[in-house]
This record gives structure tokens, C-alpha cells and sequence, in this order.
């Protein structure tokens, strides 16, 4: 039976595993007929920091991540793709993976830890800076780990890219992502541009979305499935206020304030976007009634599948809140001449124009006169009377919350 000893490695092997790659290249050079790689002036060393850097890139194009457990996992991927991960391959594997991870720390500079860094300290959401990360670790893990990287190494990335995404929105997006990246590299210029012509943000979105028929098919769903007021409230905002889904799961009763006419709603805008309080029409202030607590992201989402399941609406691939967003964006859009309005309505950063600037309009004026127009706020008003009367979780008389 072997014990623990009989897996130990010495750093030595992965500098046998480049050895015997070199000599492998050199035999394919010789049968090709093709000179063969020098070995580097530093010798034996120079040569393991580029093995080194190549498990690491390695990493980061699998794993998305060069940190230790990524670094792991490769190995086990690779090196012992054949060896069952248990307690007593672990000390083999970290043996294996320190000098990586010593010459790691040896580096100058780590361009994803200090892009991570920068991200931590700004107002985005938790999935905008994850892809932002993904974008970056595709991108080092192409052409390595730099202080500045030149153009060449700029259009080597983006040609794989041009070919990789065959969705025209996918590589825009991943253009402006890797532009995130290198701006906020130490020193670089705030206003760099690709090397390369930037493509042209598509007229279209190819995004899923919800007709009003549908929109008014799932109101009416609050009625007819007997559905819990902490789910009717977050159609109400999702529908008439367009809210992003991680901004419903954080909604709760402490957000909204029901005091008659003044009655209004806080929500936590994501994304940079204003954040501010909106008025809630008189008429549909008994949809708040009972407790709006927090809910998970993964738990909105399934309970719309559900009530899109039941109802019949169809809910598109990939589909979700956003499609509500995108719903009220285009019907508020038609009742509204004002693109400015529409702009704070939804919440979106202040319009950069002289005449956002100087409009002396209150925003909570022009909300509550596009609400008065607003298609789904009719809606809702027609079923609010229904829904007080037939969802039992309305008319057992559950009161008012009055948070004024």
C-alpha cells in the first residue's frame, strides 16, 4: 500500500517536463528540417519562468483565474489528469505548484490584481465587474502578464476575438470590456483607443423581451395565481419602473412609503444610475400591502419562470427581469416625448447635454406625469380591485404599511 511519501515531487519535475518539451521541439525542428530553439542566455532558470508563465496562462484561459486553487486545478487537469484528487494528492499538488506560485510573488506587477483592485472601489454591479474580470484574464492569458501592452498585442487578442464571438454584440461588448481593462492600467492614457477601428455598437439588440400582451397576461397573473404579495410587489416595480433584477431582490418595505398622494418608492439603482425616490400612483398603493422582504436573485428568477410556466408566456432563452426592463424603457418612450425624462425615469445617469443642464423641472414632476400616461399603471389599475378581492393573500386584510 503506497503512503503519502511515495507521492512526494521535487520542484524538479516540472524543470524535467520543460526539458523534455524542449527536446521534443528540438526533434520536430530537426525533422522539418527547421533550426531549433536557442536556449536562453540565463539557461535552465530562464527557461522555467517560461514554464512558469505558460502554466499560468494556462490557468487563466481555463479557470479565469491564476490564484493558487486555479493553478491546482490545472494540474490535476494536465499533469495528473489520471491521478484521483483525495487527501493524499493534495501536499503532491501544492508541491508541485510552489515554485509557480514563488515566482508569482517574485513578479513586478500583476495586472489582474491591481484591475481587481481598481474595480473594488467602484459603483458597478457584482456581474458588470465579473465580466470585466473574465474579459481581462482572457485577454492576459493570450499575451501574458505586463506593465503596458502595445498594439500588437492589443489586435493579436482581438483577432481570436473577431473570431471566437460570432454574435456582432458579443465582441462589441468584449471591446469595450478589454477598453476598461487597459485604461485603468498604472500611467495609461484615460482615453485610449483600440489599434484597431472600434465596431459599431449594432443598431438592434438581439435582447429578449416581453409584447404589453404579455406584460398584461403576467399583472393579471397576481389575481388568478394567488400570488404572494413579496412577488406582486416586484412585478409592480418591475413592470411600471423597469427595475433590474439585482435591484428587486434587494426591495423591501423599509424602500417604500405609502402616506396617500405623497406616497413613493427608493429603489437601490444599480450600475452608476441615479438613485432617488419615485412617486407611487394613490390608486395602486394597496399592491404594497403586507411585508416586502429581500429575496435571492436565483429565487425572482424562478418564481417568474413558474408564473410565466402557468400563464403561457412564452419566457425567452436567457430571458429574465431585463425583459420587463426593456418593455417599460419602449412604452414609456411612446407616451414621452422627452428622452430626458425617460432617462431619469428609468433612473439612467443624468443626460450630458446643455439642456439637461439648464431644465429647471423638478424630476419627481415629470416621473409623476409620465406615470399618469403610463400603459402598465392602467393596467394595474384595473387589477388592483381583483387582486384585493380573489388573491387570498390580499383579502384577509392584511394593512396598509404606513412607513411615513
Amino acid at each position: 500500500m503506497k503512503t503519502r511519501a511515495d507521492f512526494q515531487l521535487d520542484a524538479p519535475n516540472l524543470k524535467e517536463m520543460a526539458l523534455g518539451e524542449l527536446w521534443q521541439e528540438v526533434d520536430q525542428c530537426q525533422k522539418e528540417g527547421r533550426e531549433p530553439p536557442e536556449l536562453p542566455e540565463d539557461g535552465i532558470a530562464k527557461l522555467m519562468e517560461r514554464v512558469y508563465e505558460r502554466i499560468e496562462r494556462e490557468a487563466l484561459a481555463v479557470f479565469k483565474s491564476s490564484e493558487p486553487w486555479a493553478l491546482k486545478a490545472w494540474a490535476y487537469s494536465t499533469i495528473l489528469r489520471d491521478t484521483v484528487a483525495g487527501e493524499v494528492t493534495e501536499p503532491m499538488v501544492d508541491h508541485l505548484m510552489s515554485p509557480v506560485q514563488e515566482w508569482q510573488n517574485k513578479q513586478p506587477f500583476d495586472p489582474l490584481g491591481h484591475f481587481k483592485e481598481r474595480l473594488d472601489f467602484e459603483r458597478k454591479s457584482q456581474r458588470t465587474k465579473e465580466c470585466y474580470m473574465l474579459t481581462a484574464a482572457r485577454f492576459v492569458s493570450k499575451v501574458g502578464r505586463k506593465h503596458r501592452y502595445t498594439d500588437e498585442d492589443i489586435e493579436t487578442y482581438l483577432s481570436w476575438a473577431n473570431k471566437h464571438y460570432t454574435n456582432q454584440d458579443s465582441y462589441y461588448q468584449e471591446c469595450q470590456r478589454l477598453l476598461q481593462f487597459l485604461r485603468r492600467l498604472p500611467g495609461a492614457d484615460r482615453q485610449r483607443e483600440l489599434p484597431i477601428r472600434m465596431p459599431k455598437m449594432p443598431d438592434e439588440f438581439y435582447q429578449p423581451t416581453f409584447s404589453d400582451e404579455e406584460i398584461q397576461t403576467l399583472i393579471w397573473a397576481t389575481v388568478l395565481d394567488d400570488i404572494p404579495p413579496n412577488m406582486v410587489g416586484r412585478l409592480f416595480v418591475a413592470t411600471v419602473y423597469g427595475a433590474r433584477r439585482s435591484e428587486l431582490t434587494e426591495l423591501s418595505s423599509a424602500d417604500i412609503h405609502l402616506n396617500g398622494v405623497d406616497s413613493n418608492i427608493y429603489i437601490r439603482t444599480k450600475k452608476g444610475g441615479q438613485r432617488k425616490r419615485q412617486p407611487i400612483p394613490q390608486s395602486l398603493t394597496p399592491v404594497f400591502a403586507g411585508e416586502i422582504t429581500p429575496m435571492h436573485g436565483h429565487t425572482i428568477q424562478r418564481q417568474l419562470k413558474r408564473i410565466c410556466k402557468n400563464t403561457g408566456v412564452l419566457l425567452p432563452f436567457r430571458g429574465g427581469y431585463h425583459c420587463f426592463r426593456r418593455s417599460t424603457v419602449t412604452t414609456v418612450s411612446n407616451v414621452e416625448a422627452s428622452d430626458t425624462n425617460v432617462s431619469n425615469f428609468m433612473r439612467w445617469a443624468k443626460p450630458r447635454t446643455m439642456l439637461a443642464r439648464y431644465k429647471q423641472t423638478p424630476i419627481e414632476v415629470t416621473d409623476k406625469a409620465i406615470l399618469e400616461k403610463h400603459p402598465y399603471v392602467k393596467i394595474w389599475e384595473e387589477v388592483v380591485p381583483y387582486l384585493l378581492r380573489f388573491n387570498s393573500h390580499y383579502h384577509q386584510g392584511i394593512p396598509l404599511i404606513d412607513n411615513t
